[in-house]
């Protein structure tokens, strides 16, 4: 039998990040029912963890029982992040604005 099949499904009550930091510092979690503030950031006012880890792939191995159920999963550090985030530079000159300016 191996690790995945051995995984019991849970699923926690809804929490709030704060919440699930706690219950799960420095770690990967898998998240469904994500009652989102807007419906494309990342605040949300809460959600159930199904899976959880040191790593993405161990939490992404417990949520898998619940693929059938949920089509929406999210997963999230509930930790800070040990490497700067990436973030693209975009110059905007006349050139570039004219090529993508809204044409009627």
């Amino acid at each position: 039998m191996s690790a995945a099949e051995r995984i019991v499904p849970t699923i926690t009550d809804p929490l709030t990040w704060a919440e699930i930091c706690e219950r799960y510092p420095d770690q990967q979690v898998c998240l469904v029912e994500i009652d989102r503030i807007h419906p494309r950031g990342f605040d949300f006012r809460t959600a159930r963890v199904v899976g959880y880890g040191k790593t993405h792939r161990e939490a992404f191995e417990q949520s898998r029982a619940w693929r059938d159920r949920y089509s929406e999963l999210g997963c999230r550090f509930t930790g800070q992040a040990k490497t700067p985030l990436v973030r693209p530079s975009l110059i905007l000159d006349d050139e570039t604005r004219n090529a993508i300016r809204y044409r009627r």
